[in-house]
């Protein structure tokens, strides 16, 4: 599994929540028209994927998952709200840096798992995911 920084998570999570699948993604990347996405969201730099595209990463990066080389407690509130459509308050309790109470499947508990930095523990319970900081 490859790292990404922050923002290259915000970048495809964002393109992702938009309904821009993993194969549009990485076709108009490939062809340099990454301008195209701006559509999505006018001020984000869509171009960091040319980057990562061009270190031959891109492709296992979107098909196989990544790991945030890290993460920061708006950032991990920013990437479920972007990837599994869940908020703070809503769907699950932001309190001291720790997040509780927060329902997904089973493949997406492994997935968001994965992704975390080494700076995050995840666990599951009768109660939810919870997520607090390494000790």
């Amino acid at each position: 599994m490859h790292s990404i920084n922050l923002m290259d998570a915000y970048v495809i999570e964002t393109l992702r929540s938009h309904g821009v699948s993993n194969e549009t993604i990485l076709e108009e990347t490939k062809n340099k028209n990454t301008e195209t996405f701006q559509s999505v969201k006018e001020n984000m730099d869509f171009t960091t994927l040319e980057l990562l595209e061009a270190s031959g990463n891109l492709e296992s990066i979107l098909k196989e998952g990544y790991q945030v080389t890290f993460l920061t407690s708006n950032g991990l509130k920013n990437l479920i709200r972007m990837k599994y459509d869940k908020k703070a308050d809503e769907d699950f309790t932001f309190d001291d840096f720790v997040v509780r109470g927060l329902e997904i499947s089973d493949d997406e508990t492994k997935e968001l798992e994965a992704l975390l930095s080494q700076n995050w523990n995840l666990s599951k319970d009768e109660d939810g995911v919870t997520i607090a900081p390494v000790s």
